[in-house]
């Protein structure tokens, strides 16, 4: 008997989730993804500047990640077998920095990958207005439930890095509490990130990094490569999840201006020499090179 009903997981339902946004989680968030004093209007409610980094958007979901741990009806798995492979997060609207906010989900599509299943699940997070925030598109593989015979999915656009050296570099080095500090902004403490003897469990010599922490620090380089450090110019970021970044290492981000509203980039480890994020693709509004 299939451990997958393709109707029955389309049709899922998904408990709607809120969030009591305050300026200290905006401030947190910024912290745990790399910001500091160099960078007050990040970090500093009083900055006249104060503002949320857009990737605090992939935090509001967290909750529906949880649901889906519990289990998605048509499906039969075992959630170890879970993987993040991939995330993709818009900004639709300006981010408030304190506020209520809810996250409404469903199940988009479900995917026949042979070896595992490829979950789709899309989570649209409003302000206490309705207006829309983010939407982030979350893709889930499960290894082990997989050729069923169901639909492939749509087929990738390949992604190209351009055969030139990177336009814009940045190196960042993780502290060996970066995990601790993200779980909190955050509220991802799955204890993968934080207790040596899961990690282990796990097949990782230590506790390893969020790849969405990951993410949040590459995306940051972006900013302030290409939208002057403003993100009211930030408008998407879209990612595959490599190799897991372990606390204290250096994320070295590259990037590579396609056009004037496209960012491509890469995540690497300076330690290893491994890419850990790939296929990164960023939106912007139409960048101008300073004349300073």
């Amino acid at each position: 008997m299939s451990k997958v009903n393709v109707e029955k997981c389309l049709a899922h339902k998904f408990t709607n989730t809120e969030y009591y946004l305050t300026e200290k989680d905006v401030s947190l968030y910024s912290l745990s993804v790399g910001a500091g004093h160099k960078e007050l209007k990040f970090v500093y409610e009083q900055s006249s500047e104060f503002q949320a980094l857009p990737t605090i958007g992939v935090i509001f979901p967290y909750p529906i990640l949880l649901q889906v741990i519990d289990g998605i009806d048509g499906l039969e798995y075992n959630p170890m077998m879970l993987l993040h492979g991939e995330h993709h997060l818009e900004v639709k609207n300006k981010i408030p920095t304190s506020g209520k906010l809810t996250t409404t989900s469903k199940v988009s599509g479900l995917y026949d990958k042979v070896k595992g299943v490829l979950l789709v699940v899309q989570a649209d997070t409003s302000d206490q207005n309705g207006q829309l925030i983010f939407s982030n598109k979350i893709s889930l593989f499960i290894r082990g439930i997989g050729g069923f015979g169901g639909d492939k999915g749509p087929k990738e656009k390949p992604f190209v890095i351009p055969k030139r050296s990177c336009d814009a570099q940045s190196s960042f080095t993780t502290t060996e509490d970066q995990a601790l500090i993200y779980r909190l902004s955050s509220g991802d403490l799955n204890p993968l990130h934080a207790d040596p003897e899961m990690a282990k469990q796990g097949n990782f010599s230590k506790p390893i990094l969020h790849g969405l922490c990951s993410l949040g620090i590459a995306s940051k380089a972006v900013l302030e490569h290409f939208c002057n450090n403003n993100s009211d110019q930030f408008k998407s970021v879209q990612v595959r999840f490599s190799k897991p970044v372990f606390p204290g290492e250096t994320i070295i981000t590259q990037m590579w201006l396609i056009n004037p509203t496209l960012v491509h980039f890469i995540a690497i480890v300076k330690e290893r020499n491994e890419t850990v994020l790939s296929g990164g693709i960023v939106e912007i509004a139409p960048f101008k090179k300073s004349t300073l």
